[in-house]
C-alpha cells in the first residue's frame, strides 16, 4: 500500500453500496465517496496544477471528508480550516500555509476580516467544472504529504504540522493489529475534522469499510438526546475526549437511558477523571474501555490502555505500554530512566511521526531530534513507570511549577480534586504575578462552596501543594475540541474576574 486512497478504493469495491459517512440527515455509500472525491481531484488536478496545499472549510458534514480526498486525489495535501476560529487566527493561518484554493461543503463567505487572495469553490461549483475532466492519476510515493492540521494557537502562533501518507497507514497497520476492529463498525464521530484526533476516525472507518456516523455538536449539550441519537445510529464504538465522555455521567444521564448497541469506548486528547470513568463501568461493565495516548505531532496514538480490573477514584490511569510501531523513551537530565517512579519526559520513535512543523526551523530543531535511534520527538510529557511497566502520565512539562521552594505536578492536584464527589470538573493554574495556585471548579451541586473543596483537598495534599484559591464556574470552558480551554481560563486568571453568583474560596 503506497497511498491512503488505494483504502478509499478498496472498500469501495468491496462495500459498493454500503453506508461510508451519515451526519444524521445525508447516508454517503462507498460508491459515491470514491466517485465524488475524484470528480474533486480531477477539479483541483486541472484548475491548481503544481498546488502544494488545499484549504478545506471542515463543516460537520459528509461532504467534508469527501473534499478531504478530493484534495489528495489531485496530487495535493489538505489543510482543515475551522469555521469557527476568531478572524485573526484564521487569517494567521492563511498566511502560514500560503493556501490559494479553498473548499467548502457548501456556499460559504469567508469570515468578516479575512482576507483571501486565492479562490474560495464549493463542493457543487467543482463538480459541475470536473464533469468533462478525467480521472485523475496520483503519484504513489508514501512520502508524500497527506495533510497539515494547524495545532496549539494559545501562543498566538497556530502550529502547522504535516504528516505524510506513510505515517497515516504505519499508524493504521498497528492500530487494526492490536485492536478487534472489523467492517461491522458504526463509529460515533464527535471531534471536530479541523482537530488531529477526528483523524482516527476518519481513516480508521475507511480502511476497514466501516461506518462514520458524524454526532452534531449540540448534541453533547444534551447527553439523553446524545444516547438517543448514538442508539438510533446503531454505533458501537466512540473515541472521544474525556471532557465529553463526563458530561453524560455528570448529568447521571444513564440513570434516565443505556447506549443499546455500543460495545468500545476509546478516549483520548487528556485525562480522564477516574471517579467519571468508574462511573461508566460501573453502569456499562460490559464495554471495552481502553486509554489512549498521542500527540499531535504524530498520526494517531503511541501508547494504549485497555483499562482492567478496579480502581479508586483517586488512581490513576496507566498510559499504557507502546504501539507496535512506536518506540517510547523517558528522559531524565539528558538520560534514559526505567526506575518504576522516576519522573522523565516522553520521547517518541516511530514512523508515525509527522514531517515536521511548517515553516518553522526553530521548533523543528528543539522538538524533532536525530538521535543514534532514529529520529525522535519529544513531546513536553512528563511520565513515570509503575513497578508493572506500565507507564503513567505525571503531567505537562509546561504545567510543572516552583512554588514556596518546591516542584509541583499541577496535575496532581487536578486529579486529587477531581477525585471528590463535589466536583464535576476542574483545572488548575498558577497566577506567577502572585505566586498563587488557583483552582477552577465546576461544583457538581449548587450547595458546594470554594471552602469546602479546599479544606477536603487539605486532607488529600500536602500543605505546599494545596490550592491557595477556589475558583467556582456554573461550566468550565471548552474548546472546540471539546478539551478544557485553558488559555480561556488563563485570561480570566490574569484579568482578575470575578465571577457573580458562585461561592468561591
Amino acid at each position: 500500500m503506497t497511498s491512503v486512497l488505494e483504502y478509499l478504493r478498496q472498500s469501495a469495491e468491496r462495500f459498493p453500496e454500503k453506508v461510508a459517512l451519515s451526519d444524521g440527515e445525508t447516508a454517503l455509500p462507498y460508491k459515491s465517496y470514491l466517485s465524488l472525491s475524484q470528480k474533486v481531484g480531477a477539479y483541483v488536478a486541472q484548475k491548481e496544477a503544481g498546488c502544494r496545499a488545499v484549504g478545506i472549510w471542515a463543516l460537520r458534514s459528509v461532504y467534508t471528508p469527501v473534499l478531504f480526498f478530493g484534495a489528495v486525489w489531485g496530487g495535493c495535501c489538505y489543510v482543515p480550516l475551522d469555521p469557527g476560529l476568531p478572524a485573526a487566527k484564521l487569517q494567521k493561518i492563511l498566511c502560514d500555509c500560503k493556501l490559494d484554493l479553498i473548499l467548502t461543503p457548501e456556499e460559504t463567505a469567508l469570515p468578516e476580516g479575512v482576507t483571501f487572495a486565492g479562490k474560495v469553490v464549493s463542493l457543487a461549483e467543482a463538480l459541475a467544472e470536473s464533469e468533462a475532466l478525467p480521472c485523475p492519476t496520483v503519484g504513489t510515493d508514501p512520502a508524500q504529504p497527506l495533510y497539515m492540521v494547524y495545532t496549539s494557537g494559545s501562543t498566538g502562533k497556530p502550529k502547522g504540522v504535516l504528516k505524510s501518507h506513510r505515517a497515516m497507514m504505519s499508524f493504521l497497520e498497528a492500530y487494526q493489529n492490536t485492536f478487534s476492529f472489523s467492517a461491522d463498525e458504526v463509529i460515533g464521530n464527535q471531534t471536530p475534522f479541523c482537530f488531529d484526533a477526528s483523524a482516527k476516525d476518519v481513516y480508521l472507518a475507511l480502511a476497514l469499510g466501516a461506518r462514520l456516523e458524524i454526532l452534531a455538536t449540540e448534541l453533547f449539550s444534551f447527553p439523553v438526546r446524545l444516547i438517543e441519537a448514538m442508539n438510533r445510529r446503531r454505533i458501537t464504538m466512540i473515541s472521544w475526549v474525556p471532557s465529553a465522555l463526563s458530561i453524560v455521567t455528570q448529568l447521571n444521564t444513564f440513570s434516565e437511558i443505556l447506549p443499546t448497541t455500543l460495545q468500545k469506548v476509546f478516549f483520548v486528547g487528556e485525562v480522564f477523571p477516574m471517579k467519571q470513568l468508574n462511573r461508566w463501568r460501573k453502569a456499562l461493565p460490559n464495554l471495552q474501555y481502553v486509554n489512549l495516548y498521542g500527540s499531535s505531532e504524530l498520526a494517531g496514538i503511541c501508547c494504549y490502555y485497555q483499562v482492567q480490573g478496579e480502581f479508586a477514584d483517586t488512581d490513576a490511569l496507566p498510559m499504557g505500554v507502546p504501539l507496535e510501531n512506536c518506540r517510547v523513551y523517558l528522559i531524565q537530565d539528558g538520560k534514559p530512566i526505567a526506575q518504576p517512579g522516576q519522573i522523565g519526559e516522553l520521547y517518541i520513535s516511530s514512523p508515525a511521526l509527522a514531517d515536521c512543523y511548517y515553516n518553522d526551523p526553530e521548533k523543528n530543531a528543539a522538538s524533532f531530534l536525530e538521535t543514534e535511534q532514529g529520529r525522535v520527538f519529544r513531546t513536553g510529557d512528563l511520565a513515570q513507570y509503575t513497578p508493572e511497566g506500565l507507564l503513567v502520565f505525571a503531567a505537562r512539562k509546561d504545567y510543572q511549577i516552583k512554588h514556596m521552594g518546591h516542584r509541583i505536578e499541577l496535575g496532581e492536584i487536578e486529579a486529587a480534586a477531581a477525585a471528590l464527589e463535589e466536583v464535576a470538573n476542574c483545572c488548575c493554574l498558577y497566577h506567577r504575578e502572585k505566586s498563587k495556585i488557583v483552582l477552577f471548579c465546576q461544583p457538581a451541586s449548587q450547595t458546594v462552596t470554594g471552602q469546602e473543596i479546599r479544606r477536603k483537598l487539605r486532607g488529600l495534599l500536602s500543605d505546599y501543594m494545596a490550592p491557595n484559591q477556589v475558583r467556582l464556574l456554573p461550566q468550565l470552558p471548552l474548546n472546540p475540541n471539546g478539551k478544557i480551554d485553558r488559555p480561556a481560563l488563563q485570561q480570566m486568571l490574569e484579568k482578575k474576574q470575578t465571577f457573580g453568583g458562585t461561592k468561591n474560596g
